[in-house]
């Protein structure tokens, strides 16, 4: 049943992060902010894995997790709130992030050599569609690109290949620990961030209580994605993000009072209607046998094993 409720879950908490994070922003500055969201992801992950008795990675596989999750959660969010801080409106950081499905495809096709079928082919063209239908009115709003756009094309990167790694070595990685490690790592990048400029805080109580519901819901949030990439792999996870910009905006209706209208409708459809293909969609045919017939050296060895989804 989990599992099947996973992806749902999955894009309602990673979209509540939008708004959330918008409303925290009114009360710190950004690099503060990821600070404080690392520290205290940490202590909260590490106490679920301890709960646990949750077998930690060693060796090898400890230091390919170490570079997964520094990608997944240093990358992707250092360079997202460093663009933002640069001159990238949200609704331009949020178009790019959601870019994911096709530069996890891209990315898997140069890196892995694998092509995507004709259902794989409709649900990014649907999910692309979804996207961009749902953050039309925001780009109308604030169509800057500042000079911080690089990174968060960066960031986009960072998820994808992050994303890849761990389905590629890290299947044997829990996704609580593979979440802790990775924002435990950010960590020291993001506090010489958040020394370089100076920081401000106001109204604590209103911004520390955003910030706890900011990190309960990006870490619960992430940990979910994680486990949708270790079971679906990083390309069948990544098209959930065609449905993430409009799930997003209907959050922010509820949280902020922002207007909805007819492209979020669209959104959610084509975002709904491209999960349904990706479903449809077998498992590419890798276009270099001995590229993408290896099991994963360093990794658990699982990936040969996995039936017939694209990953």
């Amino acid at each position: 049943m989990f599992q099947r409720l996973l992806p749902a879950l999955t894009v309602l908490l990673y979209a509540l992060g939008y708004p959330l994070g918008a409303l925290t922003l009114g009360h710190v500055t950004p690099f503060l902010l990821i600070l404080l969201r690392f520290l205290i992801s940490a202590v909260l992950m590490w106490t679920v894995v301890a709960v646990r008795r949750t077998p930690l990675p060693r060796g090898r596989l400890l230091a390919w997790t170490v570079v997964g999750g520094l990608l997944v959660q240093g990358v992707q969010f250092l360079g997202l709130y460093w663009g933002m801080a640069h001159g990238v409106g949200p609704g331009v950081a949020a178009l790019v992030i959601a870019m994911n499905p096709v530069t996890t495809a891209v990315l898997a096709r140069l890196v892995l050599g694998r092509r995507e079928n004709s259902w794989g082919l409709v649900a990014l063209a649907l999910g692309m569609v979804g996207v961009v239908a749902a953050c039309l009115p925001r780009l109308l709003a604030d169509p800057s690109v500042g000079p911080g756009l690089i990174t968060v094309l960066i960031a986009l990167g960072g998820l994808s290949g992050g994303s890849l790694l761990q389905e590629r070595k890290l299947r044997a990685v829990d996704p609580f620990v593979f979440t802790a490690i990775g924002v435990t790592v950010s960590v020291l990048p993001a506090a010489a961030l958040a020394l370089a400029v100076p920081q401000h805080l106001t109204d604590p109580v209103p911004a520390v209580a955003l910030l706890l519901l900011l990190v309960l819901a990006s870490a619960a949030g992430m940990v979910c994605y994680a486990a949708c990439v270790r079971s679906r792999g990083a390309r069948g996870a990544s098209i959930l993000f065609a449905l993430i910009p409009a799930v997003s905006v209907i959050a922010a209706w509820g949280l902020q009072g922002a207007p909805l209208d007819l492209t979020t409708a669209v959104g959610l459809t084509c975002g709904a209607l491209a999960c349904a293909a990706q479903s449809r969609s077998t498992r590419p045919t890798p276009g270099t046998p001995g590229r993408s017939g290896r099991s994963g050296r360093g990794g658990s060895g699982r990936a040969a094993t996995v039936p017939g989804r694209v990953r």
